[in-house]
């Protein structure tokens, strides 16, 4: 097999006709990693964005490895610098599930080769951080072993994943709540939709899109007003921009499911996700503070049932599994932070202070002007 590392855009984009076609023959095979997403996520970040893509193929030309990965800097104490990488389209757009690309048939093979790419290159970079690595589709030891392989040094911490599997209609889904949740929901619903226009609606088109989006951007930023912190979009304005880019790729492809309850003009509650692989990916959400108590859950609801009767089998909620994703029937699911350096006296001072990460943190990619 050729390994080789790729650190100019015009060669990552030389990959484009091969990259969505090797991502459906891995197992790694997620929105968040298809060439739609890193492309997106290279507009919102522009000039900022550096890659460092190590692929492989194998002897009859044919690429059947990725490890898509950029350079993003790291800071120990604020003042130490080290060069790290990390996974391409992971940073403020809400991504999860980093993972190398490796061809099924040949998976152990290629993972070594990404893995002796990264070593045979550690001169150019100090630390890999991979975050929300899941647990259940062989993507651990696809990269730690690896990295182990190759001489690499390994740390790791548990992390919470919560998804819901999702039945056959949704009237086994209620029936499968808790008493106490589905009178709360049926009497939130009542005071939803009884004595107003309020209407259940789906963005299905280009024209309406920056109606739906500008909704989720405002309602998103008055949520979390109302608890005294700025909205995702307000702290995070590469994760706006990157929503702007990839929401379109998305409707064309047949990803995008953008929700809302809206009375009018008046848009009450937002949901956005992406359905791929008969999973829904939830990603953001926002409603108003003012509009009738629950109307988070009831959008909730209606996008549920939307799910079920579409023949998708997950509601998946991502990181972190808490007292109310369990309320809708999510189960906690195991994945893991991965930290893979160099064994340099170096980045054994910033191993010291992982997996907490309270002294060792990532520096945030400048947003520029748009180009």
């Amino acid at each position: 097999m050729r390994t080789e590392v790729l650190c100019e855009w015009a060669a990552i984009e030389g990959l484009r006709p091969e990259w969505n076609a090797l991502l459906r023959a891995s197992r790694a095979d997620t929105v968040f990693l298809t060439w739609e997403w890193v492309a997106a996520w290279r507009e919102a970040a522009g000039r900022f964005a550096s890659p460092f893509v190590v692929a492989v193929r194998d002897a009859a030309g044919a690429l059947v490895g990725l490890a898509p990965l950029y350079r993003a800097g790291f800071r120990l104490f604020g003042l130490l610098p080290y060069r790290g990488l990390r996974v391409l389209g992971d940073q403020d757009s809400g991504a999860e599930y980093g993972d190398f690309l490796a061809a099924a048939s040949v998976e152990d093979e290629v993972a070594r080769a990404l893995a002796a790419g990264l070593a045979g290159s550690a001169d150019a970079w100090d630390l890999l951080w991979m975050p929300n690595v899941p647990g259940w589709t062989g993507a651990y030891p696809r990269v730690a072993e690896s990295g182990v392989a190759a001489g690499l040094a390994v740390r790791s911490r548990q992390r919470d994943f919560s998804a819901a599997h999702l039945p056959e209609d949704p009237p086994a889904f209620m029936k499968a709540l808790s008493g106490n949740a589905r009178s709360a929901l049926g009497r939130q619903s009542r005071h939803v939709f009884e004595g107003s226009a309020v209407v259940f609606e789906q963005c299905r088109a280009g024209a309406t899109l920056p109606a739906f989006l500008h909704a989720l951007f405002e309602l998103n930023h008055r949520r979390w007003t109302a608890v005294g912190q700025s909205g995702t979009f307000v702290r995070k304005p590469l994760e706006r921009r990157f929503y702007e880019a990839f929401a379109p790729r998305a409707l064309e492809r047949g990803w995008l499911r953008l929700f809302a309850l809206r009375s009018g003009d008046r848009f009450l509650a937002v949901q956005l996700g992406y359905a791929y692989r008969g999973t829904f990916f939830q990603l953001q959400e926002g409603f108003d503070p003012g509009a009738a108590r629950g109307v988070g859950n009831v959008l909730r609801w209606k996008v549920i049932e939307c799910c079920i009767e579409e023949g998708l089998r997950v509601y998946d909620f991502l990181g972190e599994h808490t007292e109310h994703k369990r309320r809708w029937l999510a189960e906690r699911r195991v994945g893991y932070d991965l930290l893979l350096r160099r064994r340099t006296p170096m980045t054994v001072a910033a191993a010291m202070f992982w997996p907490s990460g309270r002294y060792l943190r990532p520096t945030a990619i400048p947003v520029g002007p748009r180009t």
